[in-house]
C-alpha cells in the first residue's frame, strides 16, 4: 500500500493556491496547460479521477472559483481509493503527473 501523505500535503498546497487565484487566473489559457484553462485542467482531472476509480457518474463542470473544492474532493477521494488497495500504482503516478501539470502552471 503506497504511503499517501505527501500526495495529501501536494493536494492541500495546490488547492489552496487555486483558491488564492483570481478568476481571471483561472479561465485564462495556459500554454503550460496545453491551452486549457486552470479550471479547464482541473475539471479533466476531476473526470480523470472518477473514471479511474470506476465511477460512472459525470463530473459536473462548476464555477471557476470552485476549482479548488473540486479538486480537493475528488483528489481526496482517489488517494483514499489509492490506498484501499494494492495494484493502483499506474493509477497513482498518472495523478502525481496531473497535479505537477497544475501545480506548474498556478
Amino acid at each position: 500500500m503506497p504511503q499517501l501523505e505527501d500526495d495529501q500535503k501536494t493536494l492541500d498546497r495546490l488547492c489552496g493556491r487555486l483558491r488564492s487565484a483570481p478568476e481571471a487566473r483561472l479561465v485564462r489559457t495556459d500554454e503550460r496547460l496545453s491551452g486549457d484553462s486552470v479550471a479547464d485542467a482541473v475539471h479533466e482531472a476531476a473526470v480523470w479521477a472518477a473514471a479511474a476509480q470506476g465511477i460512472d457518474q459525470q463530473v459536473p463542470r462548476l464555477h471557476p472559483l470552485a476549482s479548488a473544492d473540486q479538486l480537493s474532493v475528488v483528489g481526496g477521494d482517489f488517494l483514499d481509493w489509492v490506498a484501499s488497495a494494492d495494484g493502483r500504482a499506474a493509477a497513482l503516478q498518472e495523478w502525481r503527473g496531473l497535479v505537477e501539470r497544475l501545480r506548474v502552471a498556478v
